[in-house]
């Protein structure tokens, strides 16, 4: 005797079939909306040259909309200046459409800042990084802002690992002049608190400076320091050592002269403190100071 199924009993098994079908379609579509928004594109103002440092290296150079005066571009990619972050134009920034907008704790003017915080822009401010570890906290803070945790997680590693390669040079005994020479006839010397003071501390060695922040000195002083290196950050890097040493022919005597350790350095990397930028330029300086050890 055959077995059918009855009407009743087969239009009730049809609809719990396509009722799983919707089920299932429309999970799959919230699940794939979901990871869609997990990493959303991004339209990012940076407004401060550490910041950008850390959006790059991050790898979001891409979701950059605009930079600040003080920034480096990302490399072949032109974007438009929002100018000086403490004297941010709110119209301007709010015409960009950003979803966020990345800079220091010294952002204004404060009418420009609580406009994006009226218009909802997410604002994340970073500290001036002074310290690796400063820099370390930034990368943790805008990673987590950005919800970019396996991008911060990366760059983190990457830090670290540059770190122990500079530390495991002892440069303890080394006596450094870190030189602003934008003019080379007018030297500013790096002390305490200053960009050039943390790129000393990153190479492991002393400051000759006894003072804090910059302070013009002369040759003759700066002779008298006897420093056993001296880093050039002048106006073209390619230019600065030769531009000191014609506007300066005393600091041939120096030891750091007479041993060849006048080296240039790219002072861009330390316009808002200690970056990623300034960590690799640390390990390039470290790398040409061990070819006259």
């Amino acid at each position: 005797m055959k077995t059918s199924l009855t009407p009743s009993v087969f239009t009730s098994a049809g609809r719990a079939l396509r009722t799983t079908i919707c089920t299932v379609a429309v999970s799959a579509t919230l699940l794939v909306a979901s990871s869609a928004n997990l990493y959303a594109a991004e339209r990012l103002v940076s407004t401060d040259a550490g910041a950008t440092d850390l959006i790059v290296a991050m790898g979001l150079a891409d979701e950059l909309v605009a930079i600040d005066v003080t920034s480096q571009p990302p490399q072949g990619k032109q974007l438009p200046s929002v100018g000086y972050h403490r004297a941010l134009s709110a119209e301007g920034l709010l015409s960009l459409k950003p979803t966020t907008v990345v800079g220091s704790e010294h952002m204004g003017p404060p009418a420009a800042v609580q406009a994006l915080e009226s218009a909802k822009v997410q604002l994340v401010q970073l500290p001036s990084a002074d310290t690796p570890t400063d820099l370390a906290n930034n990368i943790q803070q805008l990673a987590a802002a950005l919800n970019r945790p396996e991008q911060g997680e990366a760059l983190l590693i990457q830090l670290n690992r540059q770190l122990g390669l500079l530390n495991e040079v002892d440069r303890s005994e080394q006596r450094v002049a870190f030189l602003l020479a934008m003019d080379p006839s007018k030297l500013r010397l790096a002390g305490a608190g200053t960009g050039g003071d943390a790129f000393i501390d990153l190479l492991g060695a002393q400051n000759v400076a006894e003072f804090d922040n910059y302070r013009n000195v002369s040759a003759e002083s700066l002779l008298s320091m006897q420093p056993t290196v001296i880093l050039v950050a002048g106006k073209v890097t390619d230019q600065a050592v030769t531009s000191l040493l014609t506007a300066n022919p005393i600091l041939q005597h120096t030891p750091a002269g007479s041993q060849q350790r006048i080296i240039a350095v790219d002072g861009s990397s330390l316009v808002a403190g200690l970056s990623m930028a300034a960590v690799a330029e640390a390990k390039r300086t470290s790398a040409q100071l061990e070819k006259t050890l």
